[in-house]
């Protein structure tokens, strides 16, 4: 005997009832029980869906779904973890770390020796703001050159 759809929306119902969030998980949960009550109806049709679901749902044990979640939780915790971690080494590698320690030295021993330290940190930052707006204004123009390319695409393709 087969699940009906309104039985397996109950199911999806159910297990979003019982704190599970993400809907992979809940279609995971969803196919595991409509599999255990399609084997539990072939051993005994006499059963009604919800005597084999609440059977099913006790094997998961007092906490029911928690379990599941949290060991899904931990996986992906661990994924997005090491995600981070390798896109944290890709940015700080060698030569970054290198030239971050040689520019601020150079720095140190300019404004150490240097009786203009002033003027030093002054030209330091116009240089900065200069390099920040630039970034900006091609940034901008980089969006405006591709709005303009998808508008043009667009009238082509009609």
């Amino acid at each position: 005997m087969k699940l009906t759809a309104p039985q397996i929306d109950h199911l999806f119902t159910f297990t979003r009832q019982h704190y599970v969030e993400w809907y992979d998980l809940q279609s995971e949960l969803v196919d595991h029980l409509a599999n255990a009550i399609e084997t539990q109806w072939q051993e005994n049709p006499k059963l009604t869906f919800d005597q084999a679901l609440n059977t099913e749902f006790k094997k998961f044990g007092v906490f029911g779904f928690m379990d599941v979640v949290e060991q899904r939780q931990v996986v992906l915790s661990k994924k997005y973890n090491g995600l981070v971690w390798h896109h944290f080494k890709d940015f700080f590698g060698v030569p970054k770390i290198v030239l971050t320690i040689a520019i601020t030295l150079l720095l140190f021993s300019v404004l150490k020796i240097g009786i203009y330290s002033e003027w030093i940190f002054i030209s330091f930052y116009s240089i900065l703001l200069g390099l920040a707006f630039y970034k900006l204004v091609k940034n901008s123009l980089l969006k405006k050159g591709k709005n303009k390319q998808e508008k043009k695409d667009g009238c082509l393709k009609k």
